[in-house]
């Protein structure tokens, strides 16, 4: 598929599609520079959200760069938003609104390398996820997540997630995120 293939497409919602294990593949993800909102439905098929391969980390910069919503529902068997770590191919600096729902196999939501770049995030909601353990999966190499995250956040609801084991810290307030089961209320910070 031709690059500027979909350049003009600023939303793409996939609903029931069972075709592959990535939603968007690693050779389409420069064709979707300009979308804005992705919104993913029963997908049984989807291991991956997005796919990475060694000649995207050679084409640095050719991802989604103006991602504001991004919405998963039902997908039983993704185990990863990225197949690999994108390590600064995908950047998600407008993203103001995530939403996760019934992601079974979920076990983390970001690397290391994309938490650093969710500086406008807004709103993050992650419901009924049994296997999520993290927010941020530590550094490939070693590093721990990023010290400073989401500076803008103000709506945090964590709900029906058993294996969770996580802290956020920020500057002045804290945020503890624990294996609590069952997290019912919006968080105002």
């Amino acid at each position: 598929m031709h690059q500027n293939s979909f350049r003009s497409l600023r939303r793409l919602n996939a609903w029931g599609c069972d075709t592959g294990e990535h939603v968007i593949p690693s050779h389409l993800l420069s064709c979707f520079h300009n979308l804005e909102e992705l919104e993913v439905v029963d997908c049984k098929a989807a291991r991956f959200l997005f796919g990475i391969n060694d000649e995207n980390r050679v084409r640095k910069g050719s991802g989604i760069f103006r991602l504001k919503s991004l919405s998963l529902s039902k997908l039983s068997n993704l185990k990863d938003v990225w197949e690999k770590d994108p390590e600064g191919i995908i950047g998600l600096q407008l993203l103001k609104e995530i939403r996760v729902e019934e992601c079974g196999r979920l076990q983390s939501l970001f690397p290391a390398s994309v938490a650093k770049d969710l500086t406008r995030l807004q709103v993050l909601q992650v419901t009924k996820c049994e296997e999520l353990t993290e927010i941020f999966r530590k550094d490939e190499k070693g590093g721990e997540g990023p010290t400073q995250v989401f500076p803008r956040l103000t709506t945090l609801k964590l709900e029906k997630l058993p294996g969770l084991e996580y802290s956020i810290h920020r500057s002045k307030q804290q945020v503890i995120l624990t294996p609590f089961s069952y997290l019912f209320q919006f968080f105002k910070i």
